[in-house]
């Protein structure tokens, strides 16, 4: 899709009553898709929700396609649940690991999906291997005999590209993270599996997350004992019965809107917030000026981000604090700013002079 749809998936935004600086929390759904999530609800008061649900069969359905071509695969390779974080303990729940197996991870492992792997693994026999990373994060090596590999391809706390295409050539298999990369990077086909949410850069509602897993594991992959019966024999085995189906719809509509022509342009508005934040008010950037994300992350040798992130927003600016207990290879708290394509050169100039006011 050309520069029009870019244009036209920006202008369908819902306005915003702040500068929206922080799409790695949550991103901003479109008119249509905040249309789909409450017609959605009100069919099921209307119809009742079950009846509701099956009328959404063919629209979810599209959505499933969608994600799945987002990693390489296909809509019957996708899950659905509640967030990234329960698909990721679903998999791990249903993965074909005995005990001893060796589980390949990294320190800058997401904190809640580091605390599910260490309960599996303390609870099941798996030995958790920490791979050797560079200043920046990104694995530098992984050792033989690995079973299983799986960390995020993006941080939540460091706006660095995980180089994939490296890991998946050793030949070991991938569970890919892609929760903060799907819709802001592009992300490698060929992982054994990925999960992902909907409320980041694919500007989906709250309250669902994905799952996408290659062919060639389906039939590996045990039925989870903490889900419900289900009628299918199919990978929507591991889908969650009970949902809010609503918000299925509604991502269905925003995985099918999303393009990868906005990859560029969010990538651009990143690299100016980096040009521009770098030492505003002395905080300094983290990551290499042309890193293909939308994350920037700030530390300051005094200033707490909690603080400034709570003064920012008394002054409508969103941007998050990241906490050190976000993820293990942090060793003090950071500010985060995620720049996405409706982000503009007035939105980046308003922070940095703020973060001067506050900071400088």
């Amino acid at each position: 899709m050309g520069l029009v749809s870019v244009v036209q998936w920006v202008a369908d935004r819902v306005p915003s009553l702040v500068v929206h600086l922080d799409a790695a929390a949550c991103g901003r759904p479109s008119e249509a898709v905040l249309a789909e999530v409450a017609g959605h609800a009100r069919l099921e008061a209307e119809r009742g929700g079950y009846v509701a649900e099956v009328l959404a069969d063919d629209r979810v359905a599209k959505g499933r396609a969608a994600l799945g071509a987002v990693v390489g695969l296909a809509g019957q390779d996708v899950v659905l649940g509640e967030s990234g974080g329960s698909q990721f303990a679903t998999l791990l729940d249903a993965w074909p690991l005995e005990r001893g197996a060796r589980v390949g991870t990294v320190a800058g492992e997401y904190g809640g999906n580091a605390r599910v792997l260490r309960d599996r693994a303390s609870r099941r026999g798996w030995q958790l291997v920490l791979l050797e990373t560079d200043e920046l994060g990104r694995v530098t090596a992984v050792p033989p005999g690995l079973d299983l590999l799986t960390l995020p391809q993006v941080a939540s706390q460091r706006g660095v590209v995980q180089p994939v295409g490296d890991l998946l050539a050793t030949g070991t298999p991938v569970l890919l993270d892609v929760a903060q990369s799907a819709g802001q990077t592009s992300v490698p086909a060929g992982a054994a599996a990925y999960v992902g949410t909907s409320r980041k850069w694919l500007c989906g509602p709250r309250g669902v997350g994905w799952a996408a897993v290659d062919p060639a594991w389906h039939a590996r992959l045990a039925d989870p004992p903490t889900l419900g019966p289900t009628a299918f024999a199919d990978l929507r085995r591991l889908d969650t019965t009970e949902t809010h189906v609503a918000g299925r719809v509604g991502l269905a509509l925003a995985a099918r809107t999303w393009t990868p022509a906005l990859l560029p342009v969010l990538q651009a508005a990143a690299q100016a917030a980096r040009v521009l934040l770098d030492g505003a008010g002395g905080w300094r950037v983290l990551e290499p000026l042309t890193e293909p994300t939308g994350i920037t992350t700030l530390r300051h040798a005094d200033a707490d981000p909690v603080a400034v992130r709570a003064a920012l927003l008394a002054d409508d600016l969103l941007v998050s604090a990241v906490p050190i207990t976000r993820a293990d290879d942090l060793d003090a708290p950071l500010l985060r700013v995620s720049t996405a394509a409706w982000t503009t050169p007035g939105d980046l100039e308003r922070l940095a002079a703020a973060l001067h006011t506050i900071t400088g």
